[in-house]
């Protein structure tokens, strides 16, 4: 498992409820990528901080569960699974989903999902499954049959999970989705089934549907203060409704609740209830979706819509495109923060009252977004004691996601930054270039003060490695002055957060490793100056096969009686190939060139060139872009002329 960190939270900006916290992973965020498909589908804090996120792994047949622990600064935390922080499980060979999460107190880990079998005939369905770890992501053989899971078998395959939630006692208790029925179960601490609860079988259902059925898919549970159960999802037959169910602490439907112990909520439309929680007046509060916004409905204990919250019992807000909320949790202070997703694909968060009202304290305007890159879903939400919240998820490219938010009525503003500048270099280069053609380098100066200019700005650059030559240096403000290995450049005056570039060409004449160096300097004091020097490494290497190499000045070259490649490089050279068989390239500059005896291969390159072949059969090239300004005379033999428009044109077929 890789860890891939974005940054988010400008440099300065007031920390305020909602804003990224710069303190997780990397300004806020982290993106956990493997090598294969994965997402991510709840979150729960430990108490000593550590994050335990639950989910799904593609393997190389089938998913997996896949879990996830991270430090309270968002890396990885080496001491869970094989030191990765990352588990695995693969039930019995099928897809394998783990959708919920819970942390005991003694730190072991109790997560919820559905399994695959891969040799029943059910095996396109689902296995409503719990299963519980050690708190260092070891299977707990305590728990079930020795292997560390239980599933009860529902309805035939035909299930999935809908929630986790631990009593004080030690018993846990899950929903599921059971054929179209909400379900719960509940087990003892050693995950046999309760027989204290339901019909003694440590199971109770409840069916929405009024012609057969169960007509209902459960979403979400909650545990009252009272040890009653509630549970949410939606219900209906072509257009779904609000659904909510409550439960005796025995399993039995709370009668008090609605008359049935169950209720639906139509709010027009196509409606989908996804959470729950449970504030402490003992308001019930349900968010999902309704006409593409995040909608919350308020219930009374007796299950009636509680109308002092929000308007008439609603709440809801618009993100702009379609959005639906997937958790929420209730504040200390009973503020509601719900997360969830939709169009433009971006994690949406947003924060109410107690009272139902849309927080404008948090974010802006009540709503916060986070933007992964590429079709982002938050489909958790878990909150730290000290108020923040962790939303988990993942995006359309299966990475796992999560960012932490800031939480309660904001934190003051950081200090001023120390007097003086800040000066930043980076630089780019060709990263690979051949003895006859030139590296250019491109140094960026950024002077990141928000409130100070940086003048007398000086950048310094230095090439080393094997033998090269600084042709030229072009700023984009100010002047530059050139040696042989560098230049130095006077860039003036850099205006809070201005930035300019310097371009260096630089021509090599041997093969190894060049390294472009680059230091800025200002008139100010820079209390950072880690960040004033950049580096660009370029491997030269010799694709032509020069064997005669001049310099980056006026050379007069003469090749020898054998077979030459001779590679003028820049300055305006006088090049005789002598008696071989030769390859000759002037390069840069105006350069004359004889190929003497034999069949030679002569190019001009950029310049006003005179190519001479002389006696043998012999190739002339004096492309270079630039019309009417070279000679190409073929002389003696069957010559082959390659010449741009305009270029004089002697002997030549």
């Amino acid at each position: 498992m890789a860890l891939a960190f974005v940054v988010a939270t400008p440099h300065g900006a007031f920390a305020a409820p909602g804003d990224l916290d710069a303190t997780f992973g990397t300004g806020g965020r982290v993106t956990i990528t493997t090598a294969s498909y994965a997402e991510g589908e709840d979150v729960a804090v430990q108490s000593d901080g550590k994050i335990v996120s639950v989910g799904w792994e593609q393997s190389t047949t089938a998913a997996d569960f896949a879990l996830t622990r991270h430090n309270p600064d968002g890396t990885v935390d080496t001491s869970f699974g094989g030191g990765d922080g990352e588990v695995l499980t693969d039930f019995e060979g099928g897809d394998d989903v783990a959708e919920g999460v819970a942390i005991q107190p003694d730190g072991k880990i109790v997560v919820v999902g559905r399994h695959q079998e891969t040799d029943d005939e059910f095996a396109g369905c689902c296995w409503f499954t719990v299963a519980r770890y050690n708190a260092d992501g070891s299977v707990d053989t305590s728990f079930g049959g020795g292997d560390g899971w239980v599933s009860p078998g529902l309805a035939g395959g035909a299930e999935d999970a809908a929630g986790v939630a631990l009593q004080p006692d030690g018993k846990i208790v899950a929903g599921a989705y059971a054929g179209g029925w909400f379900a719960v179960v509940r087990y003892l601490p050693d995950g046999s089934p309760d027989s204290a609860f339901g019909g003694g079988d440590g199971v109770t259902m409840t069916s929405f549907s009024e012609t057969g059925g169960g007509g209902a898919s459960a979403q979400d549970l909650a545990l009252q203060p009272d040890g009653k159960i509630v549970m949410v999802g939606y219900a209906g037959e072509s257009f779904f409704d609000f659904a909510v169910a409550r439960y005796n602490p025995d399993g039995s439907p709370d009668t008090t609740f609605s008359g049935d112990g169950k209720v639906t909520t139509d709010l027009g439309g196509y409606n989908w209830g996804e959470a729950v929680a449970v504030q402490s007046t003992g308001r019930i509060v349900v968010g999902g979706q309704s006409a593409d916004r995040f909608a919350l409905v308020g219930y009374n204990a007796d299950g009636s819509r509680d109308t002092t919250f929000g308007t008439g019992g609603v709440a809801t807000t618009d993100f702009g495109g379609t959005a639906g909320v997937n958790d929420l949790v209730v504040q200390p202070d009973d503020r509601i923060v719900a997360a969830g997703s939709g169009s433009p694909g971006d994690f949406l968060l947003a924060r109410f009252d107690a009272g139902g009202t849309l927080d404008t304290g948090f974010g802006t305007g009540g709503r916060a977004t986070t933007d992964f890159g590429a079709g982002d879903r938050a489909n958790a939400l878990a909150l730290q004691t000290d108020g923040k919240a962790i939303a988990f998820g993942n995006d359309d490219n299966g990475r796992r996601l999560m960012a932490r938010y800031l939480g309660g009525v904001g934190t003051p503003p950081p200090p001023p930054p120390p007097a003086g500048v800040d000066l930043s270099v980076t630089k780019t280069g060709t990263a690979a270039v051949s003895i006859g053609d030139r590296a250019t380098f491109t140094v960026t100066v950024v002077n990141n003060s928000t409130t100070t200019s940086a003048t007398g700005v000086t950048l310094t650059d230095t090439v080393t490695g094997p033998a090269a030559t600084v042709v030229s240096a072009t700023p984009g403000q100010g002047t530059c002055t050139t040696s042989a290995t560098g230049a130095t450049c006077a860039l003036g005056t850099l205006a809070a957060g201005a930035r300019t570039t310097v371009t260096v060409v630089v021509e090599p004449r041997a093969t190894g490793t060049l390294t472009d160096r680059a230091t800025a300097s200002a008139a100010q004091s820079d209390p950072d100056t880690a960040n004033n020097t950049a580096t660009a490494p370029t491997t030269v290497n010799n694709v032509r096969g020069c064997t005669r190499i001049g310099t980056s000045g006026n050379d007069t070259m003469t090749g020898t009686a054998g077979t030459d490649v001779m590679c003028g490089l820049g300055g305006d050279d006088t090049i005789n190939a002598g008696s071989g068989t030769d390859t000759v390239y002037g390069d840069f500059g105006n350069d004359r060139v004889d190929g003497g005896l034999n069949n030679d291969v002569l190019t001009g390159g950029p310049g006003n060139d005179t190519l001479l072949g002389n006696s043998g059969n012999d190739r002339l090239d004096t492309i270079d872009n630039v019309a009417a300004n070279d000679t190409a005379n073929g002389g003696l033999g069957l010559d082959t002329c390659t010449t741009d428009a305009g270029d004089t044109r002697i002997s030549c077929p």
